[in-house]
């Protein structure tokens, strides 16, 4: 058997690990990517009802709430009522005075008026129109803060135009008009009356289509 030198077999040594090396090196690297690949394509997995983590929930300021099944939401269609009027209390001085109509006063209440205003009512109709709304606003409240304690007549006229039957009916639909729209701002039923004078005294006594309108009202009269 041939004898090879000490230097023959350390070359062949190193060949053999330089070899081996860099296949496993080789190896490890092909294994690596192919991982980060397989990482990459890997499809993401579709949400399931069960999961147990959850997007955020976004609460309004004005929650809709889901409608009841077959039933059909109506719509919401705000209803013109007036907005009662809180009457004064009397002060404790009037109390101990005996004064019945001695009530405290407002920066509010000194601009009032001591009167009640008329108001009017379209050719044939009853319904309060919406100019007489302040008015009955401000007939409320000087009601409530000046006269708490005084009757009111409240006379429904007409004008000229149809029977006296017929206008006997209607000055009282528009005094009763009149007189519910008082209760819905504060004022007490007990405190009003209603009376209908039909046409029979005119506040114009001209033959206009101006004084028919002025003829159409409702009067106040303080008790």
């Amino acid at each position: 058997m041939m004898k090879r030198s000490p230097a023959t077999v350390g070359i062949l040594l190193l060949s053999v690990l330089v070899t081996f090396g860099c296949s496993a090196f080789h190896e490890v690297s092909v294994v690596s990517h192919g991982d980060e690949v397989a990482k990459m394509e890997k499809p993401v997995p579709a949400r399931t009802s069960g999961a147990t983590s959850a997007s955020p929930v976004v609460v309004s300021d004005f929650p809709q709430l889901e409608p009841e099944e077959g039933v059909v939401p109506t719509p919401v269609i705000p209803i013109d009522k007036p907005i009662p009027i809180t009457p004064r209390v009397a002060s404790p001085s009037a109390k101990d005075s005996g004064a019945k109509d001695f009530f405290a006063q407002s920066a509010e209440d000194s601009v009032l008026p001591w009167t009640l205003q008329d108001v009017f009512f379209d050719y044939d109709r009853r319904a309060i129109r919406k100019d007489a709304i302040p008015i009955l606003e401000q007939n409320a409240k000087v009601l409530l803060k000046r006269y708490p304690n005084r009757e009111v007549l409240i006379q429904g006229h007409c004008d000229e135009r149809g029977t006296e039957e017929y206008n006997l009916i209607l000055g009282e639909r528009r005094a009763r008009a009149v007189k519910n729209y008082l209760i819905d701002l504060g004022v007490k039923a007990s405190q009003m009356r209603v009376l209908s004078l039909g046409k029979s005294q005119p506040f114009c006594p001209q033959r206009s289509y101006l004084c028919f309108g002025l003829n159409r009202r409702a009067h106040f009269v303080l008790k």
